[in-house]
C-alpha cells in the first residue's frame, strides 16, 4: 500500500468503534426488512466448523445456501448443522459445480487449506461473489498476489481472516498507543504463540467410514489421506506454524507500527515433530518447521523498532500474546482478556496512570489491568458507545470480523478492516520468515515486496 492509502486505512481502523456500531445497525436493519445475503460455505474442517457455527448463531441477515467440501464427513457435518438452524442447503464436492449452479449467491466464506485459497477465492470473485477467506492468504507469495489482483479487477470485497483487526479491544489498544501516546515512542515489540501439537495417526475409525477415493484426493491436489487430514505439516499445502499461527500476531505488529518490516532473520527446526511422529507411529513425516524464532526490524516514524516473535508447537507454556514496549511503559494484549496488562516505567509520571482500574501482579512485576470497560465503569462513563463495545467484546472473537464483512457488502461507506492489500503484507512477512529460517540468512525487504 502507498503511505497515503495506509494512513487512510489506519484512520478508518482507528474509528472502527463507531464503524462497528454502524455495522450492527446495518445488519439489524437488514434483519428487520427481511433482506438476507445468500452465502456459500466452502471448507467445513476444524476452522470452518467454527465459522459456520458463528454464522448460524451469531450473525444476522445471512442465509447459507450451499456447503462445499471434498470430504463426505465434512459435508454431512456442515449440512446437518445448517438444518439444525432451519437452513436447508445444497451440498457439493467440487466448488466449480457449486459456482455453475443457479444459487443466487452474494458471498462465499472460504476455510480450506492455504495452497488452494487462491484458486477458489479467485474463481468466486470472478463469479461475482464477495469473499471472506481465512488466513494465511496462501503459502506462496505469487498466489497471494493473484488474490489481490483478482479483487481489484472484479471490484468485489475480499476480507482476509485476521479477525483481531475487527476486535474492539484491539482498536482501543491501538488508540491507546498512538492517539493517547500512553507509552511514549515504541522501541521494541515481541509476541509468541506456544501450543503443543502431537503428531498422531489419521483416525482409522472415521477414515474407514468416510474414505476419500484416491482419484478424488489427486483431483484436488492431495497425495494421500494423511496429506489431506494433516495438511498443515506439509510444505505443498501450508507454511507451518509461522503462517498458521504467527501471521495473526505479525499482522498486529504491522498494523500497530503503521508499516511492514524492513528485514527478518529467523531460526527454526522440526526435530520434535519428526521424532514425535515416529514415536506415535503417525504414518507420515512432517515437513514444516515445528518452531520458528523470527527477529524483525521496522523503520517507523518513532524511530527504529526491533521485535522478536516465537511460535512453538512443542510446548503450550505461556500461550499467546503481543507486547509493545515504549519509553514510558509497555502493553501486553491478547484475545484472552485476562492476559491484557500495562506496565509503567519508573521514569514515567504516575499521575496519568492513576485512572487505570485494578493494580495486578504479572510475572512478579507490578502492572495494571488493561480493559477499557473496567476503566469506563470505574469512572461511571458507560455511555451507549461503551455498551456497544461491551456487547462486541463479549462475542466470539471471529464474529465482529464476519459482521464487518457483511456490513461492508451492504453499505459502501463501511470499509473492510482487513482487505486483501493488508492481508498480503502479512503473508509476505511470514512466508519470508520461513525462508530465512530454512536458509539461515537474513532477508532485507524492498518497499515493492509488499505491493501486489
Amino acid at each position: 500500500m502507498s503511505p497515503l492509502n495506509r494512513r487512510d486505512f489506519l484512520a478508518s481502523s482507528a474509528a472502527a468503534g463507531a464503524s462497528m456500531m454502524l455495522s450492527r445497525s446495518v445488519l439489524a436493519q437488514a434483519e428487520a426488512s427481511g433482506e438476507e445475503l445468500n452465502v456459500a460455505f466452502i471448507g467445513v474442517g476444524r476452522q470452518g466448523k467454527i465459522l459456520l457455527n458463528h454464522l448460524l448463531t451469531q450473525v444476522d441477515g445471512v442465509r447459507i445456501k450451499a456447503v462445499c467440501d471434498i470430504w463426505e464427513y465434512s459435508r454431512q457435518i456442515g449440512s446437518r448443522l445448517c438444518k439444525r438452524y432451519k437452513q436447508d442447503v445444497k451440498v457439493y464436492e467440487d466448488f466449480r459445480e457449486m459456482l455453475a449452479d443457479d444459487l443466487d449467491l452474494d458471498a462465499a466464506i472460504i476455510a480450506i487449506p492455504d495452497f488452494v485459497h487462491h484458486e477458489v477465492t479467485n474463481a468466486c470473485l470472478e463469479a461475482g461473489l464477495h469473499v471472506y477467506c481465512e488466513k494465511e492468504m496462501s503459502n506462496d507469495i505469487e498466489k497471494a498476489r493473484s488474490m489481490v489482483k483478482a479483487a481489484q479487477k472484479t471490484g468485489k470485497l475480499l476480507q482476509i481472516g485476521h479477525q483481531r483487526r475487527s476486535n474492539p479491544f484491539y482498536v482501543h489498544a491501538y488508540d491507546f498507543m498512538h492517539k493517547d501516546k500512553f507509552f511514549g515512542n515504541i522501541t521494541s515489540v515481541n509476541g509468541q504463540w506456544h501450543q503443543q501439537k502431537p503428531l498422531l495417526p489419521v483416525p482409522s475409525k472415521i477414515m474407514s467410514k468416510y474414505p476419500i477415493p484416491e482419484a478424488t484426493l489427486n483431483k484436488f491436489g492431495y497425495e494421500s489421506m494423511a496429506h489431506f487430514y494433516e495438511w498443515r505439516w506439509f510444505k505443498k499445502y501450508a507454511g507451518g506454524p509461522m503462517t498458521d499461527l504467527g501471521s495473526h500476531q505479525v499482522d498486529i505488529f504491522i498494523w500497530y507500527l503503521d508499516k511492514p518490516p524492513i528485514s527478518v532473520y529467523a531460526l527454526g527446526g522440526l526435530d520434535f515433530a519428526t521424532s514425535n511422529a515416529r514415536e506415535n507411529e503417525a504414518g507420515y513425516t512432517p515437513e514444516c518447521l515445528d518452531h520458528t524464532y523470527a527477529m524483525y526490524e521496522w523503520d517507523t516514524d518513532m524511530g527504529k523498532v526491533h521485535g522478536h516473535y516465537r511460535v512453538n508447537l512443542t510446548s503450550s507454556h505461556g500461550g499467546f500474546y503481543e507486547e509493545f514496549m515504549g519509553a514510558k511503559g509497555s502493553m501486553r494484549i491478547s484475545e484472552i482478556r485476562e492476559k491484557n496488562a500495562i506496565f509503567r516505567e519508573s521514569t514515567a509520571s504516575a499521575t496519568e496512570w492513576e485512572d487505570e482500574a485494578e493494580k495486578i501482579d504479572v510475572d512478579g512485576q507490578k502492572a495494571m489491568t488493561f480493559d477499557p470497560l473496567k476503566s469506563r465503569k470505574a469512572k461511571g462513563k458507560m455511555d451507549a458507545e461503551a455498551m456497544e463495545m461491551e456487547e462486541s467484546m463479549n462475542k466470539p472473537v471471529h464474529v465482529p470480523h464476519l459482521e464487518n464483512f457483511f456490513a461492508a457488502i451492504r453499505d459502501k461507506n463501511i470499509k473492510l478492516t482487513c482487505p486483501a492489500e493488508v492481508g498480503f503484507e502479512t503473508a509476505v512477512a511470514c512466508i519470508k520468515a520461513n525462508e530465512s529460517a530454512i536458509s539461515g540468512k537474513p532477508i532485507h525487504f524492498q518497499p515493492g515486496d509488499f505491493v501486489a
